[in-house]
C-alpha cells in the first residue's frame, strides 16, 4: 500500500497542532490535544475569539495590543466621570426638585442638543479633513474636550438657574466635538490597525471591547455613586483623579501608535533626518518623535494643492511654470516672503508620488534656509552648499532651484525599505489642480 504523507494544521499560530494520517485501519487524527486542552487555556480561546479580530496577531498592526490596553483603560475612566457627570446633569434640570417642571427641563435639553449638533456640523466643516491627517492629536483633543464637558456638567449643579443653559449649551459644544473627532479618528486608527482589509471586523471588536469595559463601570458606578451622592468633596475628588488618569491613559494610547503614512509631521523629522545623516528612519522611531500635541513643522509652513493666485504672482513666475511644465515638473513651488510661507500648486496629472516630492522640495528649502554646517556630513554637495551661503543670508531662489535638482527617487526609495508607505499620504492637500492649454504657440490657463 502506497505510504501517504501526514496532514498538519493549525488555527492561527498559537493554537494547538492537529495531524491527520491514513493507513489500513482508516482516517486517524494523531496527537489529538483537545481532550488534553486545559479548561483555562479553552476559556482564553473562546475571550480570544469574542473579543479579538479574527487572525489575531498576525491580522492587525503591532501596535494594535498595546495601543487596546490604553484604550480600554481610558474607556473605563471616561464611564466613571460620565457617570458623575449625569448624577450632577440630572439634580440641575430637577429630578427630585418638586418645584421643577417636565417643560421646563425638556426645553433646557432641546436647547442643549441642539446648540450641540450646530457645533459639531461647523467643526466638521472647519477640520473634517485635518482629522485624518493628525489623527493622533485629534484623538487626544477629543478626550481632552470630553474631560471639559464633564468638568462644565459637575459643575452647573453649583451655579444660579440663570447660568445653567449656557453652561449645558457649551458642554453640549463640546462634546458634539467629542462624538465627530473621537469617532472620526478612531475609523483613521481602524484603518492603519487592519492588515488584512479587516475594518469591519477590527471596528466589532473594538465595540465589544468598549462594551465590555463600559458594563464594567456600570458594575463600579452601582458602588461608587451611592457613596458619594451628597458628598461634593468626594464627588469632585473621584472626578479629579478619574481625569487624570482619563488623560494620562489616552496620551500613552496615541503615543504607542506607529503610523506608516506621512503626514507633515513625519515627513519633517524623516527629512531632517536624512538631509542630515543620509539616513531615513522608520514609522517606529519617526512616530516616537512625533509630536502629539504641537505641529514639529520647520521655519517654513506650507500648503499644497493652492489655487494659480498664491503661485503665479508676475509674469517671471508664469515664465517659470511654464519651463518647469515643459521640463516635466508636475507642480509649482512659490516662497510667499511677505507670508514667509511656501505654496505649491498641483497639476491634474500630479501623481502622488509628485505631491510627495512637492513636500520633499519643500522640506530641503527650509533645511537649506537654517541648517548651519556644523553638524552634517552625509551630503558632501549639500555641505558646499551651505557653506555658500554661511557668509550671507541665503537667496531663496537659489535655495528652491536646488532643493528641486536633487534626486527624491532615492529618498523614496529608502523610505519604502525603512517601512513607510509611499502609495498615499496624510499631507492635507487642497483640491485645487491647474493644466496647460497651448493655443497659437501662445499659453492660457
Amino acid at each position: 500500500m502506497e505510504r501517504l504523507p501526514t496532514a498538519e494544521e493549525r488555527r492561527g499560530n498559537e493554537s494547538p497542532l492537529q495531524k491527520y494520517a491514513s493507513d489500513r485501519f482508516g482516517l486517524r487524527r494523531l496527537g489529538d490535544r483537545t481532550a488534553s486542552h486545559s479548561y483555562w487555556a479553552g476559556t482564553g480561546d473562546l475571550l480570544k475569539d469574542i473579543f479579538l479580530p479574527q487572525g489575531y496577531p498576525e491580522s492587525v498592526s503591532d501596535d494594535y495590543l498595546s495601543y487596546q490596553i490604553w484604550d480600554t483603560a481610558q474607556a473605563f475612566c471616561s464611564s466613571i466621570t460620565g457617570m458623575l457627570a449625569t448624577m450632577a446633569v440630572l439634580k440641575t434640570v430637577g429630578v427630585g426638585d418638586s418645584a421643577a417642571t417636565p417643560l421646563a427641563a425638556t426645553i433646557t435639553w432641546i436647547l442643549k442638543d441642539g446648540t450641540g449638533k450646530m457645533g459639531t456640523i461647523l467643526f466638521a466643516w472647519l477640520y473634517g479633513s485635518d482629522l485624518d491627517c493628525n489623527a493622533k492629536r485629534w484623538r487626544l483633543v477629543a478626550d481632552v474636550l470630553n474631560d471639559f464637558a464633564t468638568f462644565l456638567e459637575l459643575i452647573s449643579s453649583l451655579l444660579h438657574q440663570q447660568f445653567v443653559l449656557p453652561i449645558f449649551c457649551v458642554a453640549s459644544v463640546a462634546k458634539g466635538i467629542v462624538g465627530t473627532a473621537g469617532g472620526a479618528t478612531r475609523a483613521a486608527l481602524v484603518q492603519h490597525q487592519a492588515r488584512r482589509d479587516n475594518m469591519a471586523d477590527v471596528s466589532a471588536k473594538d465595540s465589544s471591547q468598549e462594551t465590555l469595559v463600559n458594563l464594567g463601570a456600570l458594575l463600579a458606578g452601582l458602588v461608587l455613586t451611592p457613596a458619594v451622592a451628597g458628598e461634593a468633596g468626594l464627588v469632585w475628588l473621584m472626578f479629579a483623579i478619574f481625569t487624570f488618569l482619563h488623560l494620562l491613559c489616552n496620551y500613552r494610547a496615541v503615543s504607542v501608535v506607529k503610523m506608516e503614512t506621512f503626514n507633515k509631521n513625519r515627513l519633517h523629522i524623516v527629512l531632517r533626518g536624512y538631509l542630515a545623516t543620509g539616513r531615513v528612519e522608520g514609522p517606529a522611531v519617526a512616530n516616537a518623535l512625533e509630536p502629539i500635541i504641537r505641529s514639529s513643522s520647520g521655519y517654513l509652513p506650507y500648503k499644497l494643492g493652492v489655487s494659480l493666485r498664491k503661485v503665479l504672482l508676475s509674469r517671471a513666475d508664469y515664465e517659470a511654470a511654464v519651463k518647469s511644465h515643459r521640463g516635466g515638473q508636475n507642480f509649482i513651488v512659490k516662497f510667499n516672503s511677505s507670508k514667509n510661507s511656501v505654496f505649491v500648486s498641483f497639476h491634474k496629472d500630479c501623481s502622488v508620488g509628485e505631491q510627495l516630492r512637492a513636500a520633499f522640495v519643500v522640506e530641503v528649502l527650509d533645511f537649506l534656509l537654517t541648517q548651519s554646517t556644523d553638524n552634517i556630513s552625509a551630503s558632501p554637495l549639500l555641505f558646499h552648499f551651505l557653506r555658500r551661503g554661511v557668509q550671507g543670508r541665503r537667496d531663496v531662489e537659489e535655495c528652491l532651484q536646488f532643493a528641486t535638482s536633487l534626486d527624491f527617487s532615492e529618498f523614496l526609495s529608502a523610505a519604502r525599505q525603512a517601512g513607510w508607505v509611499t502609495t498615499h499620504h496624510l499631507l492635507g492637500t487642497d483640491e485645487w489642480r491647474y493644466s496647460w492649454s497651448w493655443t497659437d504657440d501662445r499659453k492660457a490657463l
